[in-house]
């Protein structure tokens, strides 16, 4: 039997675009529509300039295209930028999910990483629409298996943006650059030696939680470069001594991965309708539905309570941001999800901005947003929400899972819709520019050379 790794390769290097059906192409173009606006998104996003500044500080071979500015870059580069731009909003695609055996495991959030490294390297190599699509699904499919052979735990792992995203960033990087079988075998052994990431990013609210999945886009074009050149690594990046089984994983299940390889392709992702964290959806949308039925607004708020399940307790969902904090904390904190749903009605990206984070009268709210251990252990994202108003009115509800998660996927109009929330939000790519890149992310199959695209949302 050959190893897990090998078994990966060959997957990734042998399998025919003819391998996808349509609706696993179009879960993939989802993805692509979903994560390249957010990279455009994230362009000037809070701390990114400092990268960008410095790589063309740097300067090099102008190989690639951070989106948004159009700022020219070494390839490894340009897409360590464009993934530190797509997670800048924590607003992209997750997953993709699991199916069959590991059907509702957690993966994260390896489009982050794959999506705008494939165009970057199809920009590179001038690939056709068909083989970035091979490449997102491959890639995508390799991450989501990598992780759900461990167990998934925010207080025990790696960053797993930095773990899985590094393994599917080679696959996507090797898929592209038309390595061989020795050659993308022995990426992953030099990608063993580069990963790495802690979730204390997202405790502390600091730029550098974006780091672990942008780090994984740089390292996956490193390792496929160095092995094409020669540069030796660990013979056996998963099963060795000290390989990924043995070294970055607290409970591995190495057996579960390769359940239905060839036959299911983990492709289809969760689509975030607001920015922030997935584990502050339910209570926005709780605190939208609440107000909108009710008729009150945030000055009449006296109190909110949510009743969660006791694992959200100490958690870095329960932080109450200040004005002391950056914008990434925003982003990782219920209590202001819910009063910035209370104040401002549907997040929006520019709530989640330098400019509006700070606002007295939603920080006064945040303060008052409390979370109760008062539901089982189950379901993470179920919340009771109560909330107290100044006249004595108390009104509550309950909701299990937000939109867009696992069992009520996003529709494709609301896919779209995010779309230019995303672009009009930069304000760098003109609308004709955007809609003919959407146009050929849905045409991928018909496109020649993807450099087109990337051209087309850039400014």
């Amino acid at each position: 039997m050959p190893s897990i790794v090998d078994q990966l390769v060959s997957h990734v290097l042998d399998t025919p675009f003819e391998a996808f059906n349509e609706e696993t192409i179009l879960a993939a173009k989802k993805r692509l529509i979903d994560a390249l606006g957010c990279t455009v998104s994230g362009a000037g996003a809070s701390g990114n300039d400092a990268m960008l500044n410095l790589f063309s500080e740097w300067g090099g071979a102008p190989q690639a295209t951070v989106l948004g500015s159009g700022t020219k870059l070494p390839l490894p580069h340009a897409a360590m930028v464009n993934s530190l731009q797509t997670r800048s909003f924590d607003f992209e695609v997750c997953g993709p999910e699991p199916e069959g055996i590991n059907k509702g495991k957690m993966v994260g959030h390896v489009a982050s990483t794959t999506e705008p490294l494939a165009l970057n390297v199809g920009e590179y190599t001038h690939a056709t629409g068909k083989e970035m699509l091979a490449a997102v699904i491959l890639g995508g499919d390799v991450a989501a298996r990598i992780s759900v052979s461990n167990t998934f735990n925010f207080d025990a792992d790696f960053e797993v943006c930095g773990t899985s995203n590094a393994f599917g960033a080679v696959a996507v990087a090797g898929r592209l650059m038309g390595l061989n079988h020795d050659q993308l075998r022995n990426a992953f052994g030099i990608a063993l030696n580069l990963m790495a990431g802690s979730y204390q990013g997202i405790w502390d609210g600091v730029h550098s939680f974006k780091l672990p999945g942008a780090a994984a886009a740089y390292n996956g074009i490193l390792s496929c470069q160095l092995s094409v050149g020669g540069f030796s690594g660990v013979q056996d990046a998963l099963e060795s001594r000290l390989g990924y089984f043995n070294l970055y994983c607290a409970d591995p299940h190495p057996d579960v991965m390769l359940a239905d390889l060839g036959s299911i392709f983990y492709v289809k992702g969760q689509h975030k309708l607001h920015p922030s964290c997935y584990g502050n959806h339910n209570p926005i949308e709780c605190a939208m539905l609440l107000r909108d039925e009710h008729g009150f607004t945030a000055d009449q708020v006296e109190e909110v309570f949510l009743d969660v399940p006791p694992n959200r307790i100490d958690h870095f969902l329960n932080q109450v941001a200040t004005a002391e904090d950056q914008q990434p904390k925003f982003l990782f904190t219920i209590p202001y999800a819910v009063a910035n749903a209370l104040h401002r009605g549907r997040p929006e990206l520019e709530h989640y901005t330098e400019e509006l984070i700070h606002d007295p009268a939603v920080l006064d709210l945040t303060a008052r947003v409390k979370l109760r251990a008062g539901l089982p252990v189950g379901k993470n994202h179920a919340i009771r929400m109560t909330i107290h108003l100044k006249d004595g009115r108390v009104v509550e509800t309950y909701r299990e899972d937000p939109s867009g998660w696992l069992d009520t996927p996003a529709p494709y109009d609301a896919i779209v819709d995010k779309y230019w929330r995303n672009i009009r939000f930069s304000n760098l790519v003109s609308d004709d520019r955007a809609k003919h890149a959407l146009h050929l992310i849905e045409n991928l199959e018909q496109v020649t050379d993807v450099t087109e695209l990337a051209a087309q949302l850039s400014r």
